[in-house]
């Protein structure tokens, strides 16, 4: 497990920096710079369109702010494995950020694996076929999930709108068969194992199967989704446990202090939560689509 001793980790405050950063080097920390909530809002603001998380208003979630763009991230004080926000349906952010407010006094770190150097250092075999792999989810969501992730509670609109996302998908994800099942919107997505990474178009090990895999649900995580291959056969469960072990000796842990700002590639890591005993442990966290370049 490797210690935070990373040039990614900030000490100003600096929109262009820390931007500079997250394309350069998958993340940035920002420490040491006693950021306000409101700030860590406005910072977020210069670098991403913010988006509401599918949990959010739900058991899973409290929102913050009124719109639901700042929320908690999910309660429960379990592990959490290795995942990529977002990457088991339509509408994937390209960024993550998060803002400590109180830190654990035991354990709660945020995991950070970069999935370049993860998919780079498998052994040939399952490199191999992970470049290959495509991973199939069908998901179904209850309307306080569609309506919360869609913006409306018009089922015709939401369809609309999730066929809007469809236009904005990359070459390596696709969506099919979204309909409503009475009140419950449910689909396939489609989308490769390996990803290339927003910044520099790296191959990276960046998805979900990790916490689909590892991850029971309980009182605070509902699994509204299934995963396989797309040709219907599970992940192979020995490379599974190969790509784990190697995903936790590459880990970097985020041990938070009060007013940390961690802004994360979502193209390139995948993050987690240690498990932690402190009831106390509040991290805000905010996601959301890079802003399109100005004409000029």
């Amino acid at each position: 497990m490797a210690q935070m001793s990373h040039p990614s980790v900030l000490t100003e405050l600096d929109a262009d920096r820390v931007k500079a950063t997250v394309e350069k080097d998958g993340y940035a920390l920002v420490r040491g710079a006693d950021v306000s909530l409101e700030q860590f809002e406005a910072l977020s603001d210069a670098l991403l369109i913010p988006i509401v998380h599918q949990a959010t208003r739900t058991v899973e979630r409290d929102r913050v702010n009124e719109a639901g763009t700042t929320s908690t991230v999910n309660k429960g004080s379990d592990f959490v494995p290795y995942h990529r926000e977002g990457s088991y349906a339509p509408g994937c952010p390209h960024l993550v950020a998060f803002y400590c407010v109180t830190p654990p006094t035991d354990g709660g770190q945020t995991m950070l694996c970069d999935g370049v150097r993860l998919r780079e250092s498998l052994p040939d075999p399952v490199r191999e076929f992970v470049d290959g792999a495509m991973l199939k989810w069908r998901w179904w969501a209850k309307p306080d999930r569609w309506q919360a992730t869609l913006g409306t509670d018009d089922k015709e609109e939401a369809l609309r709108r999730v066929a809007g996302l469809r236009d904005l998908l990359p070459s390596y994800e696709s969506v099919e068969d979204v309909r409503f099942d009475g009140d419950i919107l449910e689909g396939r997505f489609i989308s490769a194992t390996v990803i290339p990474t927003r910044w520099g178009g790296r191959r990276a090990f960046c998805n979900s199967v990790l916490i689909y895999y590892y991850r029971e649900a309980n009182s605070y995580f509902e699994k509204d989704a299934e995963l396989s291959l797309v040709d219907g056969s599970p992940f192979p469960p020995d490379m599974l446990e190969e790509i784990s072990a190697e995903a936790e000796r590459l880990t970097e842990d985020v041990a938070w202090e009060p007013t940390d700002v961690l802004i994360v590639d979502n193209s390139r890591f995948m993050h987690g939560r240690r498990a932690f005993g402190n009831p106390s442990r509040r991290i805000l966290v905010r996601m959301g689509y890079v802003h399109p370049p100005q004409a000029g």
